[in-house]
């Protein structure tokens, strides 16, 4: 079945090389993320709050900020754990995010989770269009997993839009009876 979504067709996640080239203070890093990551929002709960930012800092899954301020590492860090949260525990994003950071460049790393991310929306909503990627083809362990995680969080993001679509029909059916 393909969905056709414009949405999914057009989603585009921020490189690093698009991030600020200066230091954001929380309120800004909440901004930046939340503009961002506006498709994998839902309306039933807070997206990135600076309580959960702080926690993040005190599980260690984020180095503290220097002077109040965050840098490009936090935010590529930031995005993937809120891509990632809605179905893995924190300790399982920060294990990702360790072989993101080891097996890569962190940039390098943060860039190739977005283009994974982005081609599995893709390969769900346009099966004839992009046919999917095996995560054993890829070409290595540290990019298996890049691309495992990509996969995961995709398909919550499709299912999500499904059950959106069906609550906005059912309201319609509803209001029209």
């Amino acid at each position: 079945m393909n969905l056709r979504n414009d949405e999914f067709k057009t989603l585009k996640l921020p490189r690093w090389e698009e991030f600020p080239a200066f230091e954001l203070y929380i309120d800004q890093v909440i901004s930046f993320v939340c503009e961002n990551l506006k498709i994998f929002c839902n309306d039933e709960e807070p997206f990135i709050t600076s309580a959960m930012i702080n926690n993040y800092v005190k599980n260690g899954v984020l180095h503290p900020p220097v002077k109040k301020k965050y840098d490009r590492t936090h935010l590529a860090k930031l995005i993937v754990i809120c891509i990632s949260k809605r179905i893995l525990a924190l300790s399982q994003i920060s294990d990702a995010i360790a072989v993101m950071s080891r097996g890569y460049d962190i940039a390098e790393g943060y860039n190739i989770f977005c283009d994974e991310v982005e081609y599995e929306v893709k390969s769900i909503a346009f099966p004839d269009e992009f046919p999917r990627k095996a995560i054993s083809d890829a070409a290595s362990h540290k990019e298996a997993i890049l691309r495992s995680l990509a996969s995961a969080v995709s398909r919550v993001l499709v299912f999500d839009r499904f059950i959106e679509q069906r609550k906005r029909l059912a309201a319609i059916v509803q209001k029209n009876k």
